[in-house]
């Protein structure tokens, strides 16, 4: 058993093999699945295989632009959160691009994937399919660590609008697809994280 199957509840080890590895960390709003994503990067970072701090590349997928003082807020205490050392990249849209340029770094994490399929609600389906697609192909890296974020949306209501009802089944049919390309997952709900990997079974798909 290798050191990512060696990830505790307590305290995860992650190691950086010569194979590329995928995590995925979903929760709620307001969770904490960004504090504890950022949390196995940090851990991660300097536990490795190297005797010194790894690169860490955070790759950020929300409007930095949004004439929106709460989600400008948002914005500020993430950015503070994270070490000086490491590199931020706002990439909008381009996330599969910016995980395609970024193949050399050792971490990667995304947050989130749900900033990034709200920029692309205005697809038609084929075309949405072919971000997805093209996404898929990153993950997982073909070495280092990429840390995903994203949402868990389907406990809520149905959305009433259009628009909410395309964004929860297009995220929670794009989480299934990247959990399937993901070697560790995680659930984050009221601060407290769950190792999903450890404690749970894949659902039999019968398209598989």
């Amino acid at each position: 058993m290798d050191n990512m199957d060696n990830t505790s509840l307590h305290g995860p080890s992650l190691d950086n093999g010569p194979v590329g590895q995928g995590v995925l960390v979903l929760g709620g709003s307001g969770s904490g699945k960004s504090r504890w994503a950022e949390h196995l990067a940090s851990t991660w970072s300097s536990t490795g295989a190297s005797t010194s701090r790894q690169s860490v590349l955070y790759v950020a997928t929300g409007d930095a632009t949004l004439a929106d003082a709460d989600w400008q807020q948002r914005l500020q205490r993430h950015r503070r959160r994270r070490p000086a050392n490491w590199q931020t990249r706002e990439c909008g849209a381009a996330l599969p691009e910016a995980l395609a340029a970024a193949e050399a770094v050792p971490l990667r994490l995304v947050d989130a994937l749900g900033s990034w399929v709200s920029t692309l609600l205005d697809l038609e389906e084929p075309v949405w399919q072919e971000r997805v697609e093209r996404l898929l192909t990153c993950i997982p890296p073909q070495r280092g660590l990429t840390i995903l974020v994203s949402d868990e949306v389907s406990w809520g209501v149905v959305p009433a609008l259009a628009s909410g009802y395309c964004f929860r089944e297009r995220l929670a049919r794009l989480n299934r697809r990247v959990a399937q390309r993901c070697r560790n997952h995680w659930l984050v709900v009221a601060g407290r994280a769950v190792d999903l990997t450890r404690w749970s079974q894949p659902v039999p798909d019968p398209q598989a």
